[in-house]
Order: structure tokens, then sequence, then C-alpha cells
């Protein structure tokens, strides 16, 4: 019999299933805990509405109930019950100000969205089009991007109208990180160009495009060299390795390639713009904390930039130093953080393979000499 009792209850425990907390926290992630938070720090006036909020909508008993515990909460004392966060989720929001409410909708709109990814193969002089098409496409699916509905079925101020305004500033600081990323390109892939051309022996060349929504990932196609300039190398025309790698970039051309977003925030202004007056003034503070975010992100974006034309260089002089000093076989990963994204080129040079395609040419010659 006790072996019996004890399976039960172990089938009992197992069959209960995950708590309500628990499976609030899966549908609603951070926002859970920042309004548990936001409960036990409300200003007393706050609380007090909130409080008969709470009795209006789940009966004078749960009122009386939450009133009585809120010190034991507060003080950590006893933990919120999954029915009482639930409870909360619905109801603390509408007693935050809409600029507390933006940064809720901000964190669901994370932890909702799905990054999309696109995989292209372009050559080093004929990329814009597949990759702007690329991007546009990323883009055009975040467009589409709604929170679940079940998510409004249990917290009802998902429906209202200010946390609508909250997503149409959020998905255009988006567009405006994406517009700054792509501000890069030209610049970048002429230097993938460049390096080609520099390095002969270059076997790879990838960038990744990363923007807030999504991953553009980019093949570029090599030129494959001939079967003379396998064996000959640069004697008859194949790409040559120079001297000329600290010079990754001059200044000139540098500056033609590199054009730089001119209006920062542009998109976000127009939403801005769009809201009523009301929606403008409560969420200003969040409006203007975007705008910093996307300075900053250009602040960075251009130190990686230079940073990263500054390491392809000392790759390109560093290969060549292997180049001059070594006729033996040498390979070289490089990844560069850059500001679009990320650029990794493989350098592999392998010597017993132009010696044995040499041989094979000379043996045939003299094959036929003797024939």
């Amino acid at each position: 019999m006790s072996r019996y009792y004890g399976y039960r209850r172990r089938r009992g425990w197992h069959s209960s299933g995950p708590s309500k907390k628990t499976v609030l926290q899966y549908h609603f992630g951070e926002v859970v805990q920042d309004v548990e938070q936001s409960f036990l720090h409300l200003p007393s006036y706050e609380l007090e509405a909130l409080f008969l909020d709470y009795g209006e909508n789940y009966g004078k008993s749960a009122e009386s109930y939450a009133r009585r515990t809120y010190p034991d909460w507060r003080s950590g004392r006893t933990q919120l019950s999954g029915a009482t966060a639930e409870r909360l989720l619905e109801l603390l929001p509408k007693h935050l100000s809409a600029s507390e409410r933006f940064d809720l909708v901000k964190k669901l709109r994370a932890k909702y969205i799905r990054r999309q990814s696109e995989y292209i193969t372009v050559t080093p002089d004929n990329w814009r089009t597949p990759v702007r098409e690329a991007i546009n496409k990323v883009i055009a699916k975040s467009r589409e991007f709604r929170l679940p509905e079940a998510l409004a079925q249990k917290a009802t101020w998902l429906s209202g109208g200010d946390v609508a305004a909250a997503q149409h500033l959020l998905h255009a600081a988006e567009e405006d990180e994406a517009r700054l990323r792509s501000a890069y390109l030209e610049a970048e892939f002429k230097r993938i160009e460049i390096f080609i051309g520099h390095v002969r022996d270059t076997q790879s060349a990838n960038h990744t495009i990363t923007v807030p929504q999504g991953d553009i990932h980019v093949t570029v196609a090599i030129p494959k060299p001939t079967f003379w300039e396998k064996t000959f190398g640069t004697a008859t025309g194949g790409r040559r390795m120079t001297n000329e790698g600290h010079e990754l970039m001059k200044k000139e051309p540098l500056e033609k390639a590199l054009v730089r977003p001119t209006n920062t925030g542009s998109l976000l202004n127009i939403a801005a713009s769009d809201l009523s007056v009301d929606e403008q003034r409560a969420l200003r503070p969040r409006v203007i904390e975007e705008k910093l975010q996307l300075d900053v992100s250009q602040h960075k974006a251009d130190q990686r930039f230079v940073n990263s034309t500054r390491d392809m260089a000392t790759i390109i002089k560093a290969v060549g130093a292997l180049e001059d000093s070594s006729k033996s076989d040498y390979e070289v990963n490089s990844s560069f953080e850059t500001a679009s994204g990320r650029t990794d080129i493989h350098v592999k040079k392998n010597n017993n393979t132009v010696i044995i395609v040499v041989a094979i040419v000379i043996g045939i010659i003299i094959f036929l000499m003797v024939k």
C-alpha cells in the first residue's frame, strides 16, 4: 500500500502542471516583475486608487486582503501569488504614466518580435540591388508585427491607444537604426573589393548586415583564377599582392563612399508628429530617449568603421609581409566588427598545389618534345 500511495502522490505532483505565475512569466516575461515592483513602490495616492479599482473588479474581500497583506508583500515576508500577479497585470498599468507603459510595451515587443534572416550571394561590383532588396524584405516583415491577441485578453490595457502609439514610435526607431547602419554599406563593400584586389589568395569574403529587424548574410563571390593564373600567378595578370595595404581606402574616396545619414531620427520625428497633442506630451521623454540612443549608435558605428578599416589594412600588410618573407603555405582567418555588422575574410595560400600544377605542365611539355 505504501508504494501505491507514494506513486499516487508523485502522479498528482506531476499532473498539477506549471503554476499560474509561471504561465504569466512565460507569456509576459520581465513585465510581470516590473508590474510587481511598480505596485510595491506606487505613490500613496496611486496605491489608494489601485486598491479601490481592485475592490471594484474583484470584490471587497479581495481588496481587504490586498490592503492587509501589502506591508508583507513590500517587506518580502510574503510573495505575491499567481492570482494576485495576474490581477495586477490587468489593473496596475492603467495607474502608470504613458511613459512607463511605453517601457512595458518595449519589453513585450522585444520578447515577441522575431528577427528575420536573408542569405544572398553577390559580386564585388554588383551588390547594391540584391542587398537593398534583402534589407527591405527584412524590414517589411517587421512592419507586419503585432503583439499576440492573447496578451490583450489577460491585459486589456494593451488595446489602448497609447500602446499603439508606443509601438508606432518603436517601429520608427528601428527603421532609423536600420537606415543608419545601411549608410555605411557603400564604403564597407568598397573595402572588401579593395581587400580582394590586394590579396590574391583570398578564398572567401562574407559580410553580415545586422539591423534591429534581422540579419542579411552576404557571400561575396570571388572571381576564380584561370589555370594559367594558378600556375604562374601575377605574371599573366592574376590578382596582385601590393604593398599599399596601409592605405586600404584613401581619404578622398573614403569620404565619397561613406554617406552618413543626413537626418538622424527623421522617421521617429515623423512618427512623433503623427501623435495627438496629449500623446506627444506624455511620450516626449521616451522620444528624446530613443533619439539619444540613435545618436549613441551613430557614434559607436563611426568608431567601428574606423577600427575595422584600420584592422583590414593591417591584415593586408601582414599577409603582404608573409608573401615577401616566406614561400611556405599560410592561412589567415579574420573577422572585423564593422559599422553595419561583421566582415569575415579567409586567406589561404597553398604552394604545393601550384608546384604540382607546374610539374604537370612541365611534364606535358617534355612528353610532347620527346614524342
